[in-house]
C-alpha cells in the first residue's frame, strides 16, 4: 500500500505538458485575432518568469488564426530556443509538428518529453512546477465571462498554481522572485472567482476567504526586492489590486484590516480607509500603467465619486485606448455615467420637478458609446446586458416608463436575446428581468412573463420580490386585455411559487390588487376552490387593504367564510384535474419530418398545475418546442388507450413526470411501459424523467438518468439542459 501510495504521489507530480489539451476559449471563438493582438501588447508589458508561459499562449492562438499554423510553429520554437527544457514548449510544439505532418520532428519532441519527464533530479521537480505553473496561467489568462463553465476553469488554474509552489518549497532551483510572480496570478484566481460565482450559490464567508487568501498572496508580492528588473510590473499592479480588495472587503462585516494595510498612509479629508493609499503607491511605482488607473476610478465609482471616477477612467483610456486591451475601463467608464444617471433621476423623483429638473440624456449617450465599446472589446453577457439597459433607459421616460423611442427599445430587447444566449447568460435572473421589462414596455405582456419566470426560477435567495411582481402583473395584464381563461390558474400557481420561494409576498400581492382588484378576487375564488385556503387568506387580507371598496366586500364576505386553520398549507395544495384550457404555443414541431410532437407528457392528473403553468410556458412559449399532453391534445371519440399510443408513437421524446402521484398512477404505469416500448423499437432514446417531487423511482426506468428538480424551483441551467436533452438525436446520444 505505501508503494501504491508513493506512486501515486510521485505521478501528482508529473504534469500532462502543453497547452492544447487545456479547456481553452481559443478552441471555439469564431475570431481569435483580437485576443492574440491583446496578449502580445501584454507580452511587452508582463516580462519575467511568465513569459514563457505567454508566448506559448499566444502560440496556441496563432494556430486557431486563419493560416496561423506556421507562425504558431515559429513562436513555440522560439520558446525551446530560450529554454530548451521548456515542457509546454516542447509538448505544444509536438502537436503543431503533427498536424504539419512533420513525423520526425513530432517524434523527437515525444522523445525529449519521455526523457524529461523521467528525470527525478531538483532541476527536473523545477521544470515540472515551471510547467504547472504556466499551465495555470494560460487557463486564467483564458477565462471571460462568456467562456465555458468558468468556475471549473478557475478552480483548476488554482491546483495547478498550487502544485507548483508546492514543489518547490523545499528546494532551491527556482528563484524567489519567480515563486513570487506565480503568487500574483494565483492571487488573480481567488480574485477572479470571487467575479464569476456572483449569480451562483455561494456563501458571503466563502467570497470573502477567497479575497483574503489573494490579499496575502498580494502582500508577498509587495515585498519583491523593488532591484529586480521586473519588479516594477508586479508591484504597481498587487499595490493596485490590494486598494481594490480593501474596498470589496470591507463591505463584509468580518473583515478586519491587516495591519500591514493599516499602515498605508490615509488620504486627509476622505473616509475611504487604506485603499486610497494602496492606489497612490501604485500610481508612484508605476504612472504609466492602464489598470492601475481603471482600479483608481472603479474605486471611486464604487463610493459614488463619480467625476474622480472619470477622471482616473480617462486616464486610463489615454493610456490603453484599444477596446479589446482595455475594455473594462470603458466598461466601468459606462456604469459610472448610468449610475450617475440613476442617482439625479431618483433626486428629481423624490423632489418637485421644478426644484431638480429631470436629467438630460446625455450622460446615457455617453454610456452607451462606452457600452458599445465595451462589447466590442468582449461581448460577455455583462456588457451586452449593459448595453441593453442603457438602450431601455434612452427609450423610455424615467419616472413613467412610457416609450420616447421605439428604436432604443427594440435595440434594448435584442440585446438581452444576444445576452442571454451566450454561455452564463441564460442562468442570469437579471437578463432575464431586464428583458422581461422592455418586453412589457412594448406590449409583449405573454413574453414578459415568461422572462420574468425566467428570473424568479433562477433566483437565488428570497430577495428581489420584483421579478416575482413582473410576473404577477403581466400576467393579470394579459388576463384584462385577452381574457385568456387559463390565467386566473396560471396566477394561483405562481403566487403559490412565490408563497414557497420567498419570505413575503405581501408586498407583491399588495400591487397586484392596487391596480387589478376585480382579477385578484378571482385569483382568491380559485385558490378557495382548489382549498388553498392559507393563500387565499392571504391575497384577501390583501384585497380587504384594496382601495376599490367593491373588492374590500368581497375580500371581507370571502374571509368570514373560510375555514379558521389550513391544515394543507400552500405548498401541500390539493390538486384535482384542471378544467383550464391551456392555448397551444407552437404550430409546427422542430421534429416535424418524422414526429407530430416534440415531446409527451406523462403526468398525475394531480401535478396538471405545474405541467400546465411552468413546463408548457417554458418549452412551448420560450423554447418552441410542440407539446403533447392529455387534458389538450387527446382525440375526444378515441379510447384513452388508443390515444396514449398515438401520441407516444408521434412525439419525438416523452417526458415522465416523478411524483408520489406519478408512482402510483395506473395510467402513468402503462405511459411509461409504451415510452419504453417506443425506445426498444430504436428510433431514439425517448424516455425523460423529470423528478418534480422526491419518490421511488420506477424500477422500470432506474438506469436512466434523470433531471432532479425536487429541492428548489426548476432553475434556468435546468431548462436549458432539457431543450439540449429535446433536441438531441440519436447519434449525438
Amino acid at each position: 500500500t505505501n508503494m501504491a501510495d508513493s506512486s501515486h504521489e510521485h505521478a501528482s507530480k508529473i504534469p500532462k505538458p502543453g497547452f492544447f489539451h487545456l479547456d481553452l476559449f481559443a478552441k471555439d471563438a469564431k475570431d481569435i485575432s483580437p485576443w492574440y493582438d491583446e496578449l502580445k501588447t501584454r507580452l511587452a508589458q508582463e516580462t519575467g518568469p511568465i513569459e514563457s508561459a505567454m508566448t506559448n499562449l499566444l502560440g496556441v492562438f496563432a494556430f486557431y488564426k486563419l493560416r496561423g499554423q506556421g507562425e504558431a510553429r515559429k513562436l513555440l520554437e522560439e520558446v525551446t530556443r530560450r529554454d530548451e527544457n521548456n515542457l509546454n514548449g516542447i509538448a505544444n510544439k509536438q502537436f503543431i509538428y503533427g498536424q504539419l505532418m512533420r513525423a520526425k520532428d513530432e517524434m523527437a519532441c515525444r522523445d525529449r518529453l519521455k526523457e524529461l519527464l523521467s528525470d527525478e533530479s531538483d532541476t527536473a521537480i523545477a521544470r515540472n512546477a515551471r510547467c504547472f505553473a504556466e499551465q495555470g496561467y494560460a487557463l486564467i489568462n483564458d477565462v471571460r465571462d462568456d467562456s465555458k463553465d468558468m468556475v471549473s476553469k478557475i478552480t483548476h488554474a488554482i491546483r495547478l498554481f498550487e502544485t507548483a509552489l508546492s514543489l518547490v518549497g523545499n528546494i532551491d532551483s527556482v528563484a524567489i522572485e519567480e515563486q513570487v510572480v506565480w503568487k500574483f496570478y494565483l492571487s488573480k484566481c481567488y480574485w477572479r472567482l470571487d467575479q464569476v460565482t456572483l449569480t451562483k450559490q455561494v456563501t458571503h464567508d466563502d467570497r470573502l476567504n477567497w479575497l483574503i487568501r489573494a490579499q496575502s498572496l498580494l502582500i508577498e508580492v509587495t515585498k519583491l526586492n523593488p532591484g529586480w528588473k521586473s519588479s516594477r510590473f508586479y508591484l504597481a499592479r498587487a499595490w493596485a489590486m490590494l486598494g481594490s480588495l480593501e474596498g470589496k472587503c470591507r463591505k463584509n462585516k468580518r473583515y478586519e484590516t491587516p495591519d500591514y494595510i493599516k499602515e498605508i498612509p490615509q488620504v486627509r479629508g476622505t473616509n475611504l480607509g487604506p485603499q486610497v493609499g494602496c492606489l497612490l503607491k501604485a500610481v508612484d511605482i508605476n504612472p504609466n500603467d492602464s489598470e492601475v488607473y481603471r482600479r483608481f476610478g472603479h474605486m471611486y465609482f464604487r463610493e459614488n465619486m463619480f467625476e474622480d471616477a472619470r477622471r482616473m477612467l480617462e486616464k486610463s483610456i489615454a493610456i490603453t485606448p484599444g477596446v479589446t486591451s482595455n475594455w473594462a475601463a470603458y466598461y466601468i467608464r459606462s456604469l459610472v455615467n448610468k449610475t450617475q444617471y440613476d442617482r439625479l433621476t431618483q433626486q428629481s423623483r423624490l423632489t418637485d420637478e421644478t426644484e431638480i429638473p429631470l436629467p438630460s440624456k446625455c450622460l446615457l449617450e455617453r454610456a452607451k458609446e462606452d457600452a458599445i465599446a465595451s462589447c466590442e472589446g468582449a461581448a460577455t453577457p455583462s456588457n451586452i446586458y449593459l448595453l441593453g439597459k442603457v438602450c431601455h433607459m434612452l427609450a423610455t421616460h424615467p419616472l413613467t416608463d412610457a416609450v420616447e423611442d421605439e428604436a432604443e427599445l427594440n435595440d434594448a430587447i435584442d440585446y438581452f436575446a444576444q445576452a442571454l444566449q451566450l454561455e452564463d447568460g441564460y442562468t442570469n435572473p437579471a437578463i432575464h428581468a431586464a428583458r422581461g421589462r422592455s418586453l412589457q414596455a412594448v406590449g409583449e405582456f405573454e413574453k414578459a412573463a415568461e422572462s420574468y419566470k425566467r428570473a424568479v426560477e433562477n433566483q437565488i435567495g428570497n430577495g428581489h420580490l420584483w421579478n416575482l411582481d413582473g410576473v404577477l402583473r403581466n400576467i393579470l395584464t394579459l388576463h384584462g386585455k385577452c381574457h385568456k381563461e387559463h390565467c386566473i390558474a396560471e396566477l394561483a400557481f405562481w403566487i403559490n411559487e412565490g408563497y414557497k420561494k420567498y419570505t413575503d409576498i405581501t408586498p407583491a400581492l399588495q400591487g397586484c390588487v392596487f391596480n387589478f382588484a376585480n382579477q385578484m378576487i378571482e385569483v382568491c375564488r380559485y385558490l378557495i376552490g382548489r382549498d388553498n385556503f392559507q393563500l387565499a387568506r392571504i391575497c384577501l387580507e390583501c384585497c380587504g387593504r384594496s382601495r376599490d371598496s367593491t373588492c374590500r366586500t368581497n375580500a371581507e364576505l370571502m374571509l368570514s367564510k373560510l375555514p379558521n386553520e389550513d391544515d394543507n398549507g400552500a405548498s401541500g395544495v390539493v390538486h384535482t384535474p384542471s378544467a383550464v384550457n391551456v392555448p397551444v404555443a407552437v404550430e409546427t414541431p422542430r421534429h416535424g419530418q418524422e414526429f407530430q410532437y416534440d415531446f409527451f407528457v406523462s403526468h398525475s392528473s394531480k401535478d396538471v398545475d405545474w405541467v400546465n403553468y411552468a413546463l408548457l410556458p417554458a418549452l412551448e412559449g420560450d423554447m418552441q418546442f410542440k407539446g403533447c399532453i392529455a387534458d389538450r391534445d387527446f382525440v375526444p371519440g378515441k379510447s384513452v388507450f388508443d390515444n396514449i399510443i398515438y401520441s407516444i408513437e408521434n412525439s419525438f421524446k416523452t417526458l415522465l413526470i416523478l411524483t408520489p402521484n406519478f408512482v402510483t398512477s395506473e395510467w402513468c404505469k402503462y405511459e411509461t411501459e409504451q415510452a419504453l416500448m417506443e425506445s426498444l423499437k430504436g428510433k431514439t432514446t425517448c424516455v425523460i424523467p423529470i423528478m418534480l417531487h422526491k419518490c421511488d423511482v420506477p424500477a422500470s426506468i432506474r438506469t436512466i438518468t434523470y433531471f432532479d428538480v425536487s429541492c428548489d424551483t426548476i432553475g434556468s441551467y435546468d431548462w436549458l439542459r432539457l431543450k439540449k436533452a429535446l433536441e438531441m438525436t440519436p447519434t449525438e446520444q
